[in-house]
């Protein structure tokens, strides 16, 4: 078995080592100050990837009208993006798909967040539709600690169910890093890594959540962030998806999807495919990953039916 954190890819993620200490250095306070005051004028920087101030304990955050918190962005990937983007997402792609990810869940009964990292969606869907419950899926025990401190954060204990699960074929098990993740809580790992050590984590699929559902016909969306497992995600899940027909709001890397399979999947429910853009959704008779944009809206809903709804179309 090849560690991943072992390997040149995993190394090069930490600046072999040095990622931690770097980040930490910068997000000191007198540091800090200077960083926040030149970074958003230097061209080429993205400053959603720089840190967050390492005192701040909580940004708050918007999508689709409503505000929620996300603790900790020194450790979080997607919380130190709304603390330089003052309360949005800092890359307009990323604020869009989750604006549309809300849109969508308006009515939802069931949101199911698959790859969830530290909730961020589920956040913001519960936060503009408060008769819907979520369904939370990470693979990472650091990264599920901070799932949770976000729904204890939001008062949303409730309305959560916390799965320390994979979702994709059931009886699969790999196992997943413990440690903290270093400089910041893990965002990339996936089922297609391996690692000698660590808890071995189980995968159920989307059919076995069925049981689990309201009883009727409920409305669900889904979205999926599984570093390239999509397939297998969707794959699982047939009866879901032929009975209940969500929305789907996927990543697809170019780098690690399989097109062709993917629609093999999605084509014998008759989905839809839009790749989700800066502002817009862009109606495709194929899925081809893009260079640039990774998120795809997979619906029911012909492109007719989205404008009449009021989304953007092109």
């Amino acid at each position: 078995m090849n560690d991943y954190l072992r390997s040149l890819k995993g190394r090069k993620q930490k600046w072999f080592g040095l990622k931690l200490p770097v980040k930490t250095a910068l997000a000191q306070p007198y540091l800090h100050l200077m960083l926040r005051t030149l970074a958003p004028h230097i061209n080429g920087i993205k400053v959603g990837r720089l840190p967050a101030p390492i005192g701040l304990t909580e940004v708050r955050g918007r999508a689709g009208g409503a505000g929620f918190y996300l603790v900790d962005p020194f450790r979080c990937e997607i919380a130190k993006e709304f603390y330089w983007g003052k309360g949005r997402r800092t890359e307009a792609e990323d604020a869009f798909a989750l604006d549309l990810m809300v849109e969508l869940s308006r009515d939802a009964d069931v949101f199911l967040d698959i790859g969830a990292y530290t909730g961020v969606f589920t956040m913001a869907v519960l936060a503009a539709n408060p008769a819907a419950v979520a369904h939370s899926f990470e693979i990472i025990p650091a990264v599920v600690t901070g799932l949770k401190k976000n729904i204890a954060r939001n008062h949303l204990g409730d309305r959560v169910s916390v799965h320390l699960t994979g979702v994709g074929k059931p009886g699969t098990t790999m196992h997943v890093p413990t440690g903290d993740g270093g400089s910041a809580l893990p965002s990339f790992y996936g089922a297609g890594m391996d690692f000698d050590s660590g808890a071995q984590v189980h995968f159920t699929c989307l059919d076995e959540l069925l049981p689990d559902l309201p009883p009727g016909h409920p409305q669900v969306t889904v979205k999926i962030d599984v570093e390239g497992a999509e397939n297998d995600v969707l794959d699982n899940g047939r009866e879901l998806l032929g009975t209940l027909q969500p929305d789907i709001l996927c990543e697809v890397l170019e780098e690690r999807a399989q097109p062709a399979a993917l629609m093999r999947i999605l084509d014998r429910f008759d989905y839809h495919y839009y790749l989700v853009g800066h502002d817009h959704l862009s109606a495709r008779d194929e899925i081809v990953p893009d260079p640039h944009l990774r998120d795809w809206l997979f619906s029911m809903k012909n492109p007719e039916d989205m404008r009449v709804a009021g989304y953007p179309i092109t």
